[in-house]
């Protein structure tokens, strides 16, 4: 026979079943998303994310930020190009520090009366290779500093000037009040020349034949990130 207390007891036991249950299908959607959002913050798409430069800062047992810190700094002053080449292939590989240095890389050359899109490229190519946009204050090779590894021993200019990113670009470009190297628009031909040839004309480096693996790297940078910036005069 059922009793009150006994039909009492049963509802109560019904209904904490039930909430269990319920508790448990709430929480099910929340697990899978905790578990889905470390995939969904290593990659991104956006220019300056840092997904080239977290993978060279894991393969050199660094701290994968995605961001620049001196430890990275300094190594990636010591990989060689073709390594270099292997994490850096598109805008969003970069930090947004180096990413900030291409972009005014592009802005020097749009205020330039007499430098083209094929200038912009080659200019990048070249800060590219020589620092992947890292802005060096400490000498990495040399007395070289700045995103061009400039040297002031060899006239390009003084330490303070060569590490101020927009006149060490109009250095490069050929556009500065100052030094005695040649730079961009000063070599003959320059718009014609294949582009890792001209890098070689205004740097004269050791590694010749490093500039032009960068050129296609360039132009997506350039075609991303050209229609934002503003000239600097």
């Amino acid at each position: 026979m059922c009793t009150l207390e006994s039909m009492t007891k049963k509802t109560i036991s019904a209904g904490l079943v039930a909430v269990a249950a319920t508790s448990a299908l709430l929480a099910a959607p929340a697990v899978a998303q905790a578990e889905s959002a470390p995939h969904s913050t290593t990659q991104s798409t956006a220019p300056g994310a840092g997904n080239g430069l977290r993978e060279f800062q894991a393969a050199h047992g660094l701290k994968p930020t995605a961001r620049l810190n001196p430890e990275t700094s300094r190594a990636l002053g010591q990989t060689s190009a073709t390594e270099a080449a292997r994490y850096f292939k598109t805008a969003d590989d970069l930090d947004p520090t180096q990413l900030a240095n291409a972009r005014i890389v592009i802005g020097v050359g749009k205020g330039a009366a007499n430098v083209s899109d094929q200038g912009k490229v080659i200019a990048l190519m070249t800060a590219m290779q020589e620092s992947k946009f890292v802005n060096y204050t400490v000498p990495v090779d040399h007395d070289s500093l700045g995103i061009f590894q400039q040297r002031p021993s060899t006239g390009w200019g003084t330490p303070e000037q060569i590490t101020d990113v927009p006149t060490s670009t109009k250095s490069f470009y050929g556009v500065a009040p100052f030094g005695n190297n040649p730079g961009l628009i000063q070599i003959p031909n320059w718009e014609t020349r294949p582009p890792g040839e001209v890098c070689q004309a205004v740097q004269v480096s050791a590694f010749p034949d490093a500039y032009a693996q960068w050129e296609g790297f360039a132009r997506d940078l350039l075609a991303k990130e050209g229609p934002t910036v503003d000239p600097i005069f």
